[in-house]
């Protein structure tokens, strides 16, 4: 599952329309695992038009957002510096 694409989902303006084949296809493992709102056309649409990939995500649930909470990101947020010794600089 990519949490990439989780983040790039949150931090976009919603409701988001993808069509390039990785993206669809990422879109819908996140909704699979429950992280992402997202809208896939039917079997009679994509009957009707052969090839259709798209999703049109609407929201990040709230389980999406306690995933990125709990996934780290290298550089990012104060609790990186804390955790490596730096601490919170002080002021006087």
């Amino acid at each position: 599952m990519s949490t990439e694409m989780l983040k790039q989902i949150a931090a976009s303006r919603l409701p988001l329309v993808m069509s390039s084949s990785k993206d669809v296809d990422a879109v819908l493992k996140l909704r699979a695992a429950g992280f992402v709102l997202a809208l896939v056309p039917s079997a009679a649409d994509i009957e009707k038009m052969p090839g259709l990939r798209v999703v049109q995500v609407l929201a990040v649930t709230q389980k999406g957002f306690e995933e990125l909470q709990r996934v780290r990101y290298p550089g990012e947020g104060a609790c990186d510096a804390h955790e490596k010794g730096r601490g919170a600089p002080a002021y006087s």
